[in-house]
């Protein structure tokens, strides 16, 4: 189900008429790789390349379900400049490939806003992948960590 901001909170709209469609970016052969799980190369420094797992790119409609499941950014947009979720603890960002058509995703480094964060943090607990979700909020991301409101994820 997409989502939209209300007061502040975040909250299921009813699906787009025309569900975004996923981009596998077969000229990206910089973004590909042979392991099944997410990373980057190099794996840290400048200019890191978010490499998604096989179990993503080697099924596109798993992809697929992830974009039009995700969080737009900025939730007033349309055309969201950017849309978010995570899979097993991963957070993941998509782009748009062809306005107002496609997206194509990645792993995210990069800083996520505080909103879609909280949201994607609820989500990873919800399917038993807190753990992960805060191993690769420290590892990638550790100034999200401290942004976090959630005490369960908070525990361990």
């Amino acid at each position: 189900m997409p989502w939209e901001w209300d007061g502040g909170h975040l909250i299921e709209i009813e699906e787009r008429a025309i569900p975004w469609k996923y981009d596998p970016g077969e000229k990206r052969k910089k973004h590909k790789w042979s392991k099944d799980e997410a990373g980057f190369l190099p794996p840290s420094g400048r200019n890191m390349r978010g490499q998604c797992p096989t179990s993503i790119t080697h099924h596109p409609t798993l992809a697929e379900d992830l974009l039009n499941d995700g969080i737009p950014w900025p939730p007033e947009a349309k055309i969201p400049e950017a849309i978010y979720n995570v899979y097993k603890g991963v957070i993941y960002r998509a782009e748009e490939t062809e306005p107002g058509k496609s997206y194509h995703g990645f792993p995210e480094c990069e800083k996520v806003p505080d909103k879609v964060l909280q949201e994607l943090a609820i989500r990873a607990e919800k399917c038993g992948y807190h753990r992960q979700f805060k191993k690769w909020l420290k590892r990638y991301l550790p100034e999200g960590w401290n942004r976090i409101k959630c005490p369960t994820l908070n525990h361990d």
